[in-house]
């Protein structure tokens, strides 16, 4: 199978492309790079994986609709963990889909990563490099369906908004966002009510 590496913008259509699709995977990755002799911030950076449920409206769907460390699990979706370092090789955390089970009114899932305590410890993405986040068929053994590599240099963006799924008639689509804004998950939260 090819791997599809997206660009910025570029949008997928999942459904089409396999129409049985219903159980998927987002897994998100990053290295952080290491302090130096001056560097701020001396704490470990803690990214966090999370996902907003909008309506057709793009607001959100309710309290239910928001998926992070604090509340892992909503209907159809589920969040694995909280990796507090980024140490390690490959996924550093996933949320798992199953689009038939997300509820009726969400029309758009909108995946974020943002820094814990960023504007406390005094950092942001420009210590943040490799990111990525792909999509896998777990029905089919976590086979991933295509890759989004993050090119930009996060300069001193705090959040991140990666990627979204988003419903048109019955068709699920993926598309690559790669927005870097000033913030955290509740300025997100506030922009979507």
């Amino acid at each position: 199978m090819s791997l599809l590496n997206l660009q910025k913008n570029d949008i997928l259509d999942l459904t089409k492309k396999d129409p049985s699709l219903d159980n998927i995977v987002l897994a998100a990755g990053w290295d952080v790079v290491k302090k130096g002799f001056f560097s701020f911030g001396s704490a470990d950076m803690d990214l966090d994986l999370s996902a907003l449920l909008l309506n057709e409206d793009g607001r959100l769907i309710g309290e239910e609709g928001i998926i992070y460390f604090n509340n892992q699990r909503g209907r159809g979706i589920f969040l694995h963990g909280d990796n507090r370092t980024g140490e390690g090789d490959g996924d550093d955390e996933k949320i798992s889909i199953t689009l038939s089970n997300l509820p009726e009114n969400c029309k758009k899932v909108m995946f974020s990563v943002n820094i814990y305590q960023a504007k406390e410890r005094r950092q942001d993405f420009s210590k943040v490099k490799n990111a990525y986040v792909r999509i896998l068929n777990s029905d089919k053994g976590n086979i991933e369906i295509c890759r989004y590599n993050l090119s930009e240099d996060g300069q001193n963006a705090t959040s991140l908004i990666f990627a979204e799924l988003y419903k048109i008639g019955s068709d699920w689509n993926f598309r690559a966002v790669g927005e870097l804004l000033q913030g955290n998950l509740t300025t997100l939260i506030n922009k979507y009510k």
